[in-house]
């Protein structure tokens, strides 16, 4: 049986707060982006359809927002616990060992983001340098690449915070319910 995400509220204290709000405006960001691909879709196929005059470089744009936009939605779904856990080995385990993996999880996901978030920063910077472009607009790929760093970061930030938030349960004696 899945546990319940980890934060049902808003954390109480500053930094949590903080990280919370600011994963949550990554979110809005991404939701609004992904919306705006979709319309950008329909306008597209329905240009093609009725007009014969699609949206010029629609995959191109698609391909680069959506990388964006999913990785926006990293962070909360970080904080919130909607990631996928595969817990059939551990579902009959003590609360407290429960809590211990899922630090570690944790851990790993903010190893994972810091890893994504320097490598990133490094492909933006080579992608500036050699020029990189779409084929058809011409967009410069290294701002999409520019754009996900922070939400890697964000989700860095947040891998270690529920990190701490299951260390500091089973630490305090409050086993996960």
């Amino acid at each position: 049986m899945a546990e319940a995400p980890l934060l049902q509220r808003v954390p109480t204290d500053r930094f949590g707060h903080l990280l919370f709000v600011v994963a949550r405006m990554f979110a809005l960001a991404g939701g609004l982006l992904v919306l705006a691909l979709v319309l950008m879709t329909l306008a597209s196929i329905g240009g093609r359809a009725l007009l014969s005059m699609p949206v010029q470089g629609d995959y191109e744009l698609i391909q680069l927002g959506t990388a964006v936009g999913v990785a926006s939605f990293l962070p909360l779904t970080q904080l919130r616990g909607g990631h996928v856990i595969v817990d059939f080995f551990t579902a009959k385990s003590r609360p407290a060992v429960r809590e211990w993996l899922d630090a570690a999880g944790a851990v790993l996901v903010g190893l994972a983001g810091a890893l994504i978030a320097w490598r990133m920063t490094h492909g933006a910077i080579s992608l500036f340098e050699a020029n990189d472009e779409t084929t058809i607009l011409g967009v410069p790929t290294w701002y999409a690449v520019a754009l996900m760093v922070p939400s890697f970061a964000l989700l860095a930030l947040a891998g270690f915070y529920t990190a701490w938030l299951h260390a500091k349960r089973v630490l305090l004696g409050r086993d996960a319910q």
